[in-house]
């Protein structure tokens, strides 16, 4: 009797190639890059034509959560999501260690699990779900199976895998794991013809996986034991201490298993793959006019070609460009030349340097009751433009070192202020001294959007004291 088969998606990544559009708070797997749906969501919705939404396990960062189960509920399925929150980012060793647990655990027995990244785009589904099938029954063999993409050029982006003997038709012994080449040695791999880019998906059984761990990982093995007992679980959220999450090594499966273990499968894919990690590569995946642009957003161009402009409020024009990648958001423009998209990591590293909100949060901030737009901000005050969706409410809270003034410009919301409830309809606007609790709640069937004006001499989002919330937030 063949193994059942769980899906673990990995959804932690920030994406940071793809800034500005990426940010750590909501990055590149939440957006509608390719297609009319997040990556996150096709990742999902590829899985769905071969199993059950309950056998898709999803593992990301915390402030995540609500993103992903609103992305999750977006796709009208009859269960909750079944999600491992990680409080910190400790790559996939740590990540694929508490899948194990997870899915043992909830089944009680050992099973395979095929991990796969959110942000990959797939064409070919139906070759895809065909090398699925072969890849489950090589790890029930006790292999661990990896996807090896044929090259289509000489990528530094990419680790490789040198391919060994033949076990089968399109499945091969794995010689060796490369790491990202130079460009020389990407070419020469290319030319030999026995190199395959490591995709970093994963297929193998989960006794399998724990003893590879406990044998040549020990300190991630056993800090996953630890981790996983003082779990917190509740309605398929498993949540950890992070103090204990803090004791992980920050190691890939690659380094932690995948080069040591003795028994390893690659299988040779022909599914039209793509990892969508950085600029070069979503125009590449991307329908082109005539001249080899892509334009998205409101965008005219004369005499360009090989271009790649996303604009997501203002008018672009642009006059004479050559592959060249434009990336205009509210607040951050990024110009490139396609073939340097890979840099644009040593900016965001420059910007966490400068300890610059930029490469956290857009000017829009999602949260599990709708959203705020930061409309400026000057010395002393922030005007943000608020968005409650309807049957929410934010939590019971006070601010230390703020006053706000709220005007309902559509809509109407009920405000807690003190001790006082008042039914604010458009066009009035009511005042929130410093210090004063106060609650914000839409109990009604249409959106409220309030503008918010804040005034301070210390004015931060982490001036808050929440007392209560509904999403548990602390």
């Amino acid at each position: 009797m063949a193994k059942k088969v769980i899906y673990y998606i990995m959804a932690g990544g920030q994406g940071m190639r793809l800034w500005p559009m990426s940010r750590s708070h909501f990055p590149k797997q939440l957006h509608t890059l390719l297609g009319d749906s997040s990556l996150l969501q096709q990742t999902i919705s590829r899985l769905l034509k071969i199993t059950k939404p309950e056998n898709i396990l999803i593992g990301t960062g915390e402030d995540l959560y609500f993103s992903i189960k609103e992305q999750w509920e977006a796709l009208s399925l009859k269960c909750q999501p079944w999600l491992i929150l990680e409080p910190l980012s400790r790559n996939t060793a740590p990540a694929i260690a508490l899948a194990v647990h997870a899915v043992r655990e909830k089944l009680g027995e050992d099973v395979i699990i095929v991990t796969l990244a959110a942000d990959h785009v797939i064409k070919n589904q139906k070759r895809f779900h065909e090398l699925l099938k072969i890849g489950t029954k090589i790890a029930a063999n006790s292999n661990i199976v990896t996807f090896g993409i044929v090259p289509a050029y000489p990528e530094t982006g990419y680790g490789y895998i040198n391919t060994g003997k033949k076990i089968q038709k399109d499945v091969y012994q794995v010689a060796q794991f490369k790491e990202k080449p130079t460009y020389d040695a990407a070419k020469k791999y290319v030319k030999s013809g026995k190199y395959l880019w490591n995709s970093g998906m994963f297929i193998f059984d989960t006794a399998v996986m724990a003893e590879s761990l406990e044998k040549f990982s020990k300190d991630v093995w056993n800090t996953s034991l630890q981790v996983w007992k003082k779990r917190d679980e509740n309605n398929g959220r498993i949540k950890f201490n992070k103090k204990l999450f803090s004791r992980f090594p920050a190691i890939s499966i690659d380094y932690a298993v995948m080069e040591k273990a003795e028994k390893r499968a690659v299988i040779k894919a022909d599914f039209q793959w793509c990892d969508v990690g950085c600029w070069h590569m979503v125009h590449e995946m991307s329908k082109k006019d005539k001249n080899g642009n892509v334009f998205s957003g409101d965008v005219y161009s004369l005499d360009t070609k090989q271009t790649f402009i996303k604009s997501e409020k203002r008018f672009v024009a642009v006059v004479g460009l050559d592959n060249l990648i434009v990336i205009d958001t509210p607040d951050a423009l990024l110009i490139s030349d396609k073939e340097r998209s890979q840099d644009v990591k040593t900016v965001v590293n420059k910007l966490k340097e400068d300890k610059s909100e930029l490469t956290q949060f857009h000017t829009t901030v999602y949260r599990p009751w709708g959203n705020y737009t930061v409309l400026e901000v000057g010395l002393g005050y922030k005007i943000k433009r608020v968005v409650v969706k309807p049957k929410q409410q934010l939590s019971l809270q006070k601010h230390l070192n703020r006053s706000e003034h709220w005007v309902v410009v559509s809509g109407k919301a009920r405000i807690i202020c003190g001790e006082n409830s008042i039914l604010l309809k458009s066009n009035k606007s009511v005042f929130i001294p410093k210090g004063r609790k106060h609650r914000i709640t839409n109990p009604y069937s249409e959106e409220v959007v309030i503008i918010e004006v804040q005034t301070g001499h210390h004015i931060s989002e982490d001036d808050i004291v929440r007392f209560e919330d509904v999403y548990d937030r602390k």
